[in-house]
């Protein structure tokens, strides 16, 4: 079973990305999802490169156990979260090998508004691009987030689940390869 870290774009205890992770982890019991904190990270600052912080040590090591991720976030103001950011400068060194080069990611995002985090999820992939991860060639955004779950929090629509279902086995498939 591989091992997919996940991260959450949104801070938020009420986070519909965090929704959507809780649907994943209830529907593909067949990958292990550990979620990474990085809301303790300090700010990027090359200059700590000599002897880095023992938070960014912790976390990239973390991701280095890691067989693949998974990046589901929302979209802020057409662009990513500031923690979210802050995570990928964090592994997108020290060069040259960024602890996120060759990494499987697959990106989802969403948004209350009807083009789901398409920006966002556009401008991360080129990121972890950049960065030399291995990102999967998928478009997944899910619009009017809201409207997806009931008041208990659980997905309630069936054309955003299969989509889903189907990303992630795909995107299992595309980590072992």
């Amino acid at each position: 079973m591989a091992n997919i870290g996940v991260l959450v774009g949104s801070l938020s205890t009420r986070s519909y990305s965090q929704r959507i992770v809780n649907y994943l982890e209830r529907s593909q019991s067949f990958l292990n999802l550990v979620q990474l904190n990085f809301d303790i990270l300090p700010l990027y600052n090359p200059d700590l490169e000599q002897v880095p912080v023992v938070e960014w040590q912790v976390f990239r090591n973390v991701v280095d156990q890691m067989d693949a991720l998974l990046i589901v976030t929302p979209e802020y103001n057409f662009s990513i979260p500031g923690g979210l950011k802050n995570a990928i400068d964090v592994l997108s060194v020290p060069l040259p090998q960024a602890h996120i080069e060759k990494k499987p990611i697959l990106v989802i995002t969403d948004s209350s508004g009807e083009r789901g985090g398409v920006v966002a999820n556009t401008h991360i992939q080129q990121l972890l691009r950049y960065a030399g991860a291995n990102v999967m060639n998928e478009l997944i955004a899910i619009g009017k987030v809201q409207d997806i779950f009931d008041h208990n929090g659980e997905l309630q629509d069936s054309q955003v689940a299969t989509m889903l279902d189907s990303a992630v086995k795909n995107f299992a498939d595309f980590a072992e390869t």
